[in-house]
């Protein structure tokens, strides 16, 4: 039998170990089997990447770069289900900040990624190992927002190509936001033209909305932006997904709903792990769901495919000992289903055709 745990429970015990001395414990990257291209590491904490690699991307004009022709990804591998209508900004703030400030994609392709060390979660599929996410010292360091900033601008001026976003990642951020506000406050002052991309599993909200109007203020600016990452397309597959107690499911949508009412640009993240049948109709359901903070919010939506990491397939390993298993599902079929059939179900093409950032989230 699972014994689900209360993330709540789990934060509280994870966040004092993530703050001390006005500092902020970073996961060490450089050898914990989640760097692909070990080049792509900075100063052993920090990492980059480029997300859109196509060549004829980064050749095109500026307003090829924001037409239909990038739009679509399409099917790249052997025997793929369609997903042409998957957008080309996918898991990427490149798009996200260009149409927030009037700039190129091309400008804010290149990310530094911080990584906090401490979850509340404990997901199947999460590519950081176990052991990264439980706010161990002697798996990070800590470091202050100025010297964080400093590791940013050194790289930046180091880059051949532009580098202007700064990524939280986790973990899971929003279990101390005292960190992402600290941070915003610091780039306000040394580099305020970058685009601080935030990651959450919107599970925290009471750590966000304790801040107070400041946070609130940081939320609604031009060059800030959130991705909540929905784990479960309902709360028995969110808690076989997550570990944690279903009845925490619905508040993902209440945190999500609480961050948009901030004024914030948000988007959404969904794995693509669906169990047992009728893969389609629970799709539309949380659709649905989503339709309910905002009409178009699925719109804003991305379907999150899962890798083979070295730390993913241990996690996947150790989950299954604890009964918690995969789903048998194809994740193409799921790929397919919410791209090609649950979209154009729920929306006009004038609608589908539209990078996310340009999706207006309105009432």
């Amino acid at each position: 039998m699972v014994n689900y745990f209360n993330p709540q429970k789990m934060a509280q015990a994870v966040r004092p170990r993530i703050i001390e001395n006005g500092k902020y414990l970073v996961a060490q990257i450089e050898g914990s089997g989640q760097e692909a291209d070990a080049t792509k590491v900075l100063d052993s904490y920090f990492r980059y990447k480029e997300y859109i690699k196509k060549p004829e991307w980064l050749a095109a004009t500026e307003q090829e770069v924001w037409s239909s022709k990038f739009l679509g990804l399409g099917s790249a591998e052997t025997n793929a289900l369609p997903r042409n209508l998957k957008k080309l900004e996918f898991q990427n703030p490149a798009y996200s900040a260009a149409w927030r400030l009037d700039g190129d994609p091309r400008d804010y392709n290149k990310v530094f990624t911080i990584q906090i060390a401490g979850c509340d979660y404990d997901c199947i599929f999460c590519y950081v190992p176990k052991e990264l996410n439980l706010a161990n010292p002697k798996l990070g360091k800590y470091f202050s927002v100025k010297e964080i900033v400093s590791c940013f601008l050194a790289a930046k001026e180091k880059s051949e190509v532009p580098m202007n976003v700064v990524r939280v990642s986790g973990g899971n951020p929003t279990i101390v936001p005292e960190m992402i506000l600290d941070l915003w406050q610091e780039l306000k002052i040394a580099s305020p033209k970058t685009y601080l991309w935030i990651d959450s599993n919107l599970s925290t909200s009471e750590y966000m909305v304790a801040l107070g109007n400041k946070f609130k203020e940081m939320l609604r600016q031009k060059n800030v932006g959130v991705v909540g990452c929905f784990k479960g397309v309902n709360a028995k597959e969110f808690a076989t997904i997550t570990g944690v107690m279903s009845e925490l499911f619905a508040q993902q949508f209440e945190t999500a709903e609480w961050l948009i009412e901030q004024g914030t640009d948000f988007y959404v993240y969904l794995p693509d792990l669906v169990y047992g049948g009728d893969v389609e109709g629970k799709l539309i359901n949380f659709a649905q769901e989503l339709m309910k903070i905002r009409k178009n919010l699925p719109l804003r939506a991305e379907m999150l495919a899962i890798n083979d990491y070295q730390g993913a397939l241990k996690n996947i390993e150790r989950c299954a000992k604890l009964g918690r298993l995969m789903p048998a599902t194809d994740q193409r079929v799921v790929l397919d289903a919410w791209y090609n059939k649950v979209l154009p179900r729920l929306y006009e093409s004038s609608e589908l055709n539209k990078f996310c950032c340009e999706v207006s989230l309105g009432e």
